[in-house]
């Protein structure tokens, strides 16, 4: 009895743990359009099993430095179910909170930047958060890019790093696709 409950244990560990790594997904469910690592310009689509019938997919973008692969900043792309989205921006840890973190489109005629909310600083990165209405995302979609900034001090010029979304609007596309195919519970 014992042994069967190990192996029942290792298998519920190893079998979502394999689903990801083959990029296939869970047992029973479809496996996604769109392959696990699939880069769109800057992004990587990221995928895993949340259940048996569930795959859940995120577009990662990291931007570190050529010299010593140190992160600059990481965007996170969380699709929701009405047509937006739920933009997270991680960066080292050390950040100066109060200069906030913001981006905006590049060349939008306005300059407007929006500003994201801190959320937390756990272990070596604080992130950043804001929901992306549907016009956002048509905005993003119609961009090359965006630029995105923080402050390392108060003193500091900002950090500002451009973001690519030249392909934005196909990646989306094609995780919202995935998701849209796979059945719920």
């Amino acid at each position: 009895m014992m042994r069967n409950l190990g192996l029942a244990a290792a298998l519920a560990v190893a079998l979502p743990l394999a689903a990801t790594a083959q990029n296939t997904s869970a047992i029973g469910a479809p496996a996604p359009d769109v392959a696990n690592n699939a880069v769109f310009g800057g992004w990587v689509v990221d995928c895993e099993a949340i259940t048996v019938r569930e795959i859940s997919c995120r577009l990662i973008q990291q931007l570190t430095l050529a010299e010593s692969g140190e992160l600059v900043a990481r965007l996170i792309v969380l699709p929701v179910d009405d047509g937006a989205a739920v933009m997270l921006a991680q960066v080292p840890m050390g950040v100066f909170l109060p200069g906030g973190a913001v981006f905006r489109v590049e060349g939008a005629e306005d300059d407007t930047q929006t500003e994201m909310i801190w959320q937390r600083c756990l272990g070596e990165l604080c992130e950043a958060a804001i929901r992306l209405e549907v016009g956002d995302m048509a905005a993003l979609r119609d961009a090359d890019a965006l630029l995105f900034g923080y402050r390392v001090d108060v003193e500091g010029e900002p950090v500002v790093v451009r973001v690519d979304t030249s392909q934005f609007g196909a990646a989306l596309d094609a995780i919202r696709r995935d998701e849209a195919a796979t059945p719920s519970e």
